[in-house]
């Protein structure tokens, strides 16, 4: 690791010595006046008065000239360009995994919210998808559940698309990369009138994959396609009315999980008998509607987000044919909200609102276990049987007679939210605000499920003699699970916020308290667990009636045999048979919800008319019932469980200085001392690093422009290197990454509205594990993205 960091700051040197650039189109202002005009745009969202940089709380914002620099084109490229933000790409969109200050999620409920165009995204399988036609993304770090509700307990990003009433024109973009990758986009925005404008586009990406499967011929485990298309239409028909209705949809086939194991003969390498995919149809809309009062602005907010998609999983991630997973998910969802908010400029400024959320979600999660898991099954049964040849019987066994063995289930879990919120803003002195507020959330959630199994056994118990012989043959059990369960929550969410402006413009310091959650819900993954225990219970049931019965048939009439010899013998193999006990759903598959205070002090600072600008932040975050994502005990699917509390601590800091009109530098870093303690099943506590949290992250870039009176008026070259680490994958931190360093470099050449850009990602080829997990006594790993090289064109017309 010390050799890779020295080689990433040598290349890092030698990169500054060439004074990398930033790149600038013919159509657009440097890339700092493009941050400031984003930061007037914030002005227009439905709750906020100020624009980010002159709010309490910790925050970056990406302009779409940095977008494309950055090479950001879905959030999980915001990973170590945002402090403390780590979004894992563990090589499926089913899910998106975002941590920040050591707060996260793997499965279940999301702790990072996310809106496109201030419509949400309700749940994490809708959160990766296709940002092509991105103009600004902003990341929120801390707990906004004070406007924003249920599920920012960590932070919130938001994504705004290109206006087409302020932009028109058509955009068109070609990429190629190295390992196969293609993309195509096309967007087209056009205003017929004053009072209507609209975009169009469509996007295709091709991923030929990194990774071969050398258990399947060597076919690729991680290609895919993803084909987009997004609407937006933006109608005025008066200066006080604005309509804007935007739609996406996205299919996306992949295959997925390209998981290897660190050990064994397959060390390092993608190896399963089963491919794994994934395949999803999403489908958001949403209407932004906005009546100017004179003295308050009425913003209505309506989305509707449909998802299907299916997931297969070799789960157990080896050439063994043990068993999958298959998920199938469902879910629409309808929410709506209404927000008032003053336009006064005076002393006391304030936003009051409600919002409505209701989720239908439908899941199908069948694990299906094959001969040689069917026979892994039945092993473990057996070594829990009882020898009773010491008491003239002899060793028990149970032979499994599937040749599949399904067990899963369907799953409805909806869910309610309510919310009522109100926040002010008050100048107490010049240049000094009190900002509060304070939220109250009504969740209630359901479960109704259906979960068969079904097997077919043999047993037999052999003797030294032919009477001591049990023979039991055909045997059948079908374990059930069938009920409802439903549970509520009543969450108040405050802030507290002090603001103090300097004389300069756009710096200020700020101290804020301010509360989140994170919504609690039910485990389906787990049922096979259950069911697997449910149906040893009944298989342990029908062997002891069916012994029963055989050995008072033997014995029935055989006046050598003494009375109770029956009940004895039952006695001995009851005695020695394993205690299965039913298991009780309710507690085994509920979570409870996780709360947070978030303690935080900052500054955001403007220097030398906005040529360097800087924000700092210090937070101190206690989480109760922290959520946490683990493998099930079985290695069937992933769980949520409450893992007590945890505290978190740390500092962020950026910097971006624009040294002259051509030449800028930037620096993002965040620290985070994540700490979660944990209560084992004798009852001791002990201290461990939450999963997922990185303790540092980092990035540092350079960017500089040369212009040419020449056929190739720009070029632009620019360098970016970025970190991560340590960062520990299990709760009980037995598995980790130390910290690792990126090198990504840029070079484009610019005419009129032609530009060509060459890129290359990770330049120091370092290895890195970008995922992992341990399961069934083995430490699998997803490895992190190679070297690659492309190359993008885009034009205007």
């Amino acid at each position: 690791m010390h050799s890779i960091l020295t080689l990433n700051s040598k290349l890092m040197v030698l990169n500054f010595l060439l004074l990398f650039p930033t790149l600038l189109s013919a159509n657009e202002p440097d890339t700092l006046f493009v941050r400031d005009m984003d930061e007037i745009v914030v002005v227009s969202t439905a709750k906020e008065h100020a624009s980010l940089r002159n709010q309490p709380l910790s925050s970056s914002s990406f302009g779409n000239t940095q977008l494309q620099e950055k090479g950001i084109n879905d959030i999980k490229d915001l990973t170590a360009h945002i402090p403390g933000l780590f979004i894992p790409n563990y090589g499926s969109r089913l899910t998106s995994s975002i941590y920040l200050r050591g707060v996260g999620s793997r499965i279940g409920t999301p702790a990072i919210g996310m809106y496109i165009d201030d419509i949400p995204l309700a749940n994490m399988s809708s959160m990766d998808q296709d940002l092509s036609d991105a103009d600004r993304i902003d990341v929120l770090r801390g707990p906004q559940g004070t406007l924003y509700g249920r599920n920012t307990i960590g932070g919130l990003i938001r994504v705004y698309t290109k206006n087409p009433m302020n932009y028109q024109g058509t955009d068109i973009m070609l990429g190629a990369a190295t390992y196969n990758n293609y993309r195509a986009r096309a967007t087209h925005y056009h205003r017929p009138s004053e009072h209507f404008a609209f975009s169009a586009g469509l996007s295709y990406e091709h991923l030929g994959g990194f990774y071969k499967n050398r258990a399947l011929d060597g076919q690729k485990a991680d290609g895919g396609d993803d084909l987009a298309a997004h609407w937006r239409g933006i109608f005025r028909p008066s200066e006080r009315v604005n309509l804007d209705l935007s739609a996406r949809y996205q299919w996306t086939k992949e295959g997925a999980y390209p998981y290897a194991a660190h050990e064994g003969e397959d060390a390092g390498e993608v190896a399963y008998n089963r491919p794994s995919s994934y395949l999803r149809h999403q489908l958001s809309v949403g209407l932004k509607a906005e009546h100017d009062l004179d003295r308050v602005m009425f913003v209505s907010t309506t989305g509707f987000q449909f998802l299907k998609d299916d997931m297969n999983m070799d789960q157990d991630f080896s050439r063994l044919d043990l068993y999958t997973l298959q998920q199938k998910q469902n879910s629409k969802v309808l929410s709506e909200e209404i927000a008032i908010k003053s336009k006064n400029k005076g002393r006391w400024q304030w936003t009051n609102g409600v919002n409505f959320q209701y989720q239908w979600l439908r899941t199908e999660a069948p694990v299906t276990f094959y001969r040689e898991g069917i026979d892994w099954l039945s092993g473990m049964i057996n070594r829990n049987l009882p020898d009773l040849t010491a008491q003239g019987m002899g060793p028990m066994s149970i032979t499994f007679t599937n040749n599949e063995m399904p067990m899963g289930g369907t799953f409805h879990t909806p869910a309610l939210n309510l919310g009522v919120f109100h926040q002010s803003s008050i100048e107490i002195v010049k240049n000094l605000s009190l900002i509060a507020g304070i939220r109250l959330d009504y969740e209630h959630y359901k479960m109704s499920y259906n979960a068969p199994g079904s097997v077919d056994f043999d047993f037999a118990m052999k003797g030294a003699r032919p009477q001591n012989s049990v023979p039991l043959p055909g045997l059948h059990a079908e374990p059930i699970f069938l009920g409802k369960l439903s549970d509520h929550d009543l969450h108040v969410l405050p802030k507290v916020a002090l603001k103090y402006d300097f004389g300069q413009k756009g710096s200020n310091v700020y101290a804020s308290v301010s509360r989140g959650y994170r919504s609690g819900g039910y485990n389906v993954q787990l049922f096979s667990d259950l069911l697997q225990t449910e149906m040893q219970r009944l298989m342990m049931q029908e062997i002891d009636a069916g012994t029963e019965k055989y050995l008072t048939d033997l014995f029935a009439g055989n006046s050598h045999v003494p009375a109770g010899h029956v009940e004895m013998i039952m006695g001995r193999i009851r005695a020695g048979m394993p205690k299965v006990e039913q298991p009780n759903v309710a507690e085994v598959t509920h979570y409870k919800p996780e709360t947070s205070w978030n303690y935080e002090i900052g500054s955001h600072l403007n220097f030398f008319d906005g040529r360097l600008k800087a924000d700092l932040a210090a937070f101190w975050i206690e989480t109760r019932d922290l959520q946490i994502s683990q493998m099930a005990e079985s290695g069937m699917g992933r769980i949520t469980i409450n893992a007590g509390k945890s505290r978190s601590r740390g500092l962020e800091a950026s910097l971006q200085v624009a040294v002259t009109d051509d030449f800028s530098l930037n620096a993002a870093y965040g620290f985070t001392h994540a700490i979660a303690t944990l209560e084992d099943a004798e009852g001791c506590k002990h201290r461990v690093r939450v999963p997922f949290a990185p303790r540092h992250s980092m990035s540092v870039g350079a960017q500089y422009t040369w212009h040419t009176n020449g056929w190739m008026q720009d070029i632009t070259l620019g360098t970016i290197g970025r970190g991560n680490g340590r960062i520990y994958w299990t709760r009980d931190n037995d598995i980790s990454q130390p910290f690792y360093a990126l090198l990504d470099t840029r070079l484009s050449v610019r005419h009129n509205d032609l530009e060509l850009a060459f890129w290359g990602n990770n330049l120091t080829a370092t290895h890195y594990d970008a995922f992992s997990f341990y399961t069934r006594g083995q430490v699998f790993a997803q490895k992190g993205t190679p070297l690659q090289f492309g190359l993008d064109l885009r034009l205007k017309l």
